[in-house]
């Protein structure tokens, strides 16, 4: 293990006003762990890679990827670790849940893959989600961006 703090992984530069117009989702840049797996044939070569969120939207997310895990059209599973996620979820049972185990999890496919600074960043859209996570992960963003700064 390394004395040194890891380095903070840094959301792509704001887009211009003509890419803002095209987006659906509003993008809450925080570095959840991320872990992501593509899905094909055969499975067992499919490794889980465990990365950094860069931003995360109700239809989609940026991670950092290493070179050449994944392609432009994949489809990947992603988990994303959440804390207090399933304080926001409408489902009965987030009483019981611990902030440990809080994950969000949903088939993605990568949409874009760039490279920005030496690193390679790559965008997966949320392809299936269950409903409920999907609403818990709309309303915290929703109370992320009504906070103060």
């Amino acid at each position: 293990m390394s004395d040194h703090a890891p380095e903070e992984i840094q959301a792509p530069p704001m887009p211009s006003d003509d890419e803002v117009e095209k987006r659906a989702y509003r993008r809450l840049p925080r570095p959840y762990p991320v872990e992501v797996a593509r899905l094909a044939f055969p499975m067992d070569e499919n490794a889980a890679m465990q990365t950094t969120c860069c931003d995360i939207s109700t239809g989609g997310l940026s991670v950092e990827a290493p070179a050449d895990t994944l392609k432009v059209g994949d489809v990947c599973r992603l988990k994303v670790h959440i804390p207090l996620l399933n304080t926001f979820s409408p489902g009965f049972f987030k009483v019981y849940e611990n902030d440990v185990e809080q994950y969000f999890t949903a088939l993605g496919q990568v949409v874009w893959t760039r490279a920005v600074a030496g690193r390679i960043l790559m965008g997966c859209t949320f392809v299936n989600v269950d409903a409920d996570q999907r609403a818990a992960l709309e309303k915290l963003i929703t109370k992320a961006f009504a906070m103060p700064s």
